[in-house]
């Protein structure tokens, strides 16, 4: 999913991966949830989705790129659930991350 960056997708599901995969659904939906040990498919979306933002945010060629065009980029629909998932995962809003991690560079 990673490598063809799917997770951008807008009408991106279980299902339509699934397809893609040529996996049957059930047992993508088992190895998402038991075997990765994600709460749902849009977790474990959010997840590919939350690293290529972080990279972003944290890379000093992209210092000038808007965070929405950071998060719209990855894959999310809107600012606000972007910026609730970026919290819970980091502990920090994007614009404190960035911070953080272009001063250490």
């Amino acid at each position: 999913m990673a490598v063809d960056r799917a997770y951008r997708s807008e009408d991106l599901s279980i299902a339509s991966l699934a397809t893609r995969l040529s996996a049957p659904e059930y047992r993508l939906r088992r190895l998402i949830n038991q075997r990765l040990g994600h709460r749902n498919f849009n977790a474990f979306v959010n997840g590919f989705r939350l690293a290529e933002a972080m990279a972003a945010l944290a890379d000093p060629g992209k210092r000038d790129l808007p965070v929405l065009t950071i998060a719209l980029t990855a894959g999310f629909q809107s600012i606000g659930p972007f910026n609730r998932a970026f919290k819970t995962a980091t502990g920090l809003t994007p614009t404190e991350f960035r911070r953080e991690k272009l001063a250490e560079s």
